[in-house]
C-alpha cells in the first residue's frame, strides 16, 4: 500500500503523456516516442552491461536487448503513418488502450482471483486467471470501440487486435523479465516511481509492435 499512491500518480501521468502526445499532433507523438525510445534503449543497454559482467558468454537474445527495444519502438512509430502516408492517431491510440486495459485487468484478476500459476520461470506470479481476464476485457473493449466509439479498423482487424494484444503483450513482458532476471535486477530503471523504468512500462507494447503493424498493413 505504501507504493500504491506514487504508482497510481505515475501511471496516470504516463497515460496522459502518451495519449495526449498521440492525439495532439504527429510532431508531439514523434517527440515523445523518440524520448521514450532513447530512455528505454539506454535502460536495456544497462541491463545488457550487467549481463555481460555476470556472464559474457550469454546467447545473442540476452546480449542484444537494446536492438530489440529500438526496433520494436520504431515499428510502433510506423503504425499511425501507415494510412495513405498521412498521420492517423487513432490506430496507435487504440493499440495502447488495449494494452493498458489488458495489463490492468490481468493484474486485477490475477490479484483477486489468480490461483492457477502459468509456470513461467521468469514471471512466477502470473496466473491463467489473470491472463484470461485481461484477454477477455481486451476483446470486449475492441468490440465496444468498433460498435460504439469509432470504427478505426474493419471489424475483423479490431477483433484480432483485441485478441492478439494480450497474447503478444505477454510475450514482451516475459522477454523483458528474462532480461532483468539475467541482469539480476527487479526493475529496468528508476525514472518512473512505483513502476521502475520506461522499459518496464513499454514491455507489452514492444511485444505487440510487430503483430500490430502486420494487422494494420494487411
Amino acid at each position: 500500500m505504501i507504493n500504491f499512491l506514487p504508482r497510481l500518480i505515475t501511471g496516470i501521468l504516463y497515460i496522459l503523456l502518451v495519449s495526449g502526445s498521440i492525439i495532439f499532433s504527429s510532431e508531439s507523438f514523434l517527440v515523445v516516442f523518440i524520448l521514450l525510445t532513447l530512455i528505454a534503449t539506454y535502460e536495456s543497454h544497462e541491463l545488457w552491461r550487467k549481463i555481460q559482467i555476470t556472464n559474457s558468454n550469454q546467447s545473442l537474445v540476452y546480449r542484444l536487448p537494446q536492438y530489440y527495444v529500438f526496433q520494436s519502438m520504431t515499428v510502433l512509430a510506423l503504425i499511425p503513418f501507415s494510412f495513405d502516408g498521412s498521420y492517423n492517431p487513432f490506430p496507435i491510440l487504440l493499440i495502447f488502450i488495449l494494452i493498458w486495459i489488458s495489463d490492468t485487468m490481468s493484474y486485477f484478476f490475477g490479484s483477486y482471483f489468480g490461483k492457477t500459476k502459468m509456470k513461467i520461470k521468469a514471471s512466477p506470479n502470473k496466473t491463467w486467471e489473470g491472463f484470461i481476464g485481461g484477454l477477455l476485457c481486451s476483446l470486449i473493449f475492441s468490440i465496444i470501440s468498433f460498435n460504439y466509439i469509432q470504427e478505426i479498423y474493419p471489424f475483423w482487424k479490431t477483433f484480432f487486435l483485441g485478441l492478439f494484444v494480450p497474447i503478444f503483450g505477454l510475450f514482451g513482458d516475459i522477454y523483458q523479465s528474462i532480461i532483468k532476471r539475467k541482469a539480476g535486477v527487479k526493475d529496468s530503471g528508476t525514472i518512473l516511481p512505483g513502476h521502475g523504468g520506461v522499459f518496464d512500462r513499454l514491455d507489452s507494447a514492444m511485444g505487440v509492435s510487430y503483430i500490430a503493424l502486420i494487422i494494420t498493413l494487411i
